[in-house]
């Protein structure tokens, strides 16, 4: 996905040497921003999920399996090389 963000002439360029000394590209600069706002107790949210939950039983696993290779028979799947090219599209701004 991408975002358009509209900014003043003055504040890119200042934006743009600030990404320029630490070694950044646009994108990371604003995604280093975006994360300073993300509230600290979102990553608390993210770090304990799913901690309470009880592991798969033999019969949960082995129908997540048959449904895996159902969907593989039915050719709903992705090659390596459509798979790269996704994550690349969807996350541009890593190196």
């Amino acid at each position: 996905m991408t975002t358009t963000i509209s900014l003043p002439t003055a504040e890119y360029d200042l934006a743009k040497a600030y990404a320029k000394e630490q070694n950044l590209s646009m994108d990371e600069l604003f995604v280093h921003l975006i994360r300073m706002l993300t509230p600290r107790h979102e990553d608390d949210l993210w770090n304990n999920q799913g901690q309470d939950l009880p592991p798969y039983t033999t019969d949960e696993l082995s129908s997540r399996i048959e449904e895996g290779e159902a969907q593989f028979e039915r050719g709903e799947y992705f090659t390596h090389e459509e798979m790269m090219a996704n994550l690349k599209r969807e996350f541009s701004w890593l190196k």
